[in-house]
């Protein structure tokens, strides 16, 4: 095996390493650990004639809440004021305290006049009526 070919398959073999890490990281919400906020789970389902967006947020009340849709993205944040003083002394602390933001891209476009939310023990939904088939016309040259 040359030279060449060694760096190849090292190269390729680092690739697939990285691809794996990244595969295995992408099922875990993302924690920020020193600022309070993370990135909560979602799970975005195609109902037919709309999406359904359902996020686990527990512990938030709807008045804590912000959602923003556009025709293709929703925005999701909330922040609320911790409930411990730091000077606490925990000896394990993983329950996220101040908030989350998170924006989710659509495959296709909704209506964002008609989306709906509700929150419910913990989980928020999210309903997004699509905005119908996309018109394709033919434009005729003048």
């Amino acid at each position: 095996m040359s030279l060449e070919d060694s760096l190849k398959t090292i190269a390729e073999i680092k690739k697939e390493i990285d691809r794996l890490f990244r595969e295995a990281w992408s099922h875990f919400p993302r924690i920020h650990e020193f600022t309070g906020f993370y990135e909560p789970p979602y799970d975005l389902e195609d109902a037919g004639g709309e999406y359904v967006v359902y996020m686990d947020i527990p512990g938030f009340s709807k008045d804590n809440i912000r959602i923003k849709v556009s025709e293709d993205i929703v925005e999701v944040r909330a922040e609320k004021e911790e409930e411990f003083a730091e000077t606490r002394n925990f000896i394990v602390k993983q329950r996220v305290y101040k908030g989350f933001y998170k924006v989710i891209k659509l495959p296709a476009k909704v209506r964002p006049d008609d989306a709906k939310a509700t929150l419910q023990n913990g989980v928020l939904q999210i309903i997004l009526p699509k905005a119908g088939v996309s018109k394709e016309v033919e434009v005729h040259i003048e």
